[in-house]
């Protein structure tokens, strides 16, 4: 990757914002047939899987 395809790229503090500011307190079923709500203590983590069709599951089942 050359210093202009760089530049394109935010950072993650971007995208940490927008996922908190649209999700936070919402509830989810994901394609693992587990559940998440974004913002609780015990709530599960995700795993993205970005292909050809994107794919949300729970951490634990993306091991």
């Amino acid at each position: 990757m050359n210093k202009e395809q760089k530049k394109q790229y935010q950072g993650p503090e971007v995208l940490k914002e927008i996922l908190h500011r649209e999700l936070y307190g919402k509830k989810f079923a994901l394609s693992c047939g587990h559940h998440i709500t974004f913002g609780a203590t015990l709530g599960n983590d995700l795993t993205v899987r970005n292909g050809k069709e994107l794919s949300v599951i729970c951490a634990q089942c993306g091991y």
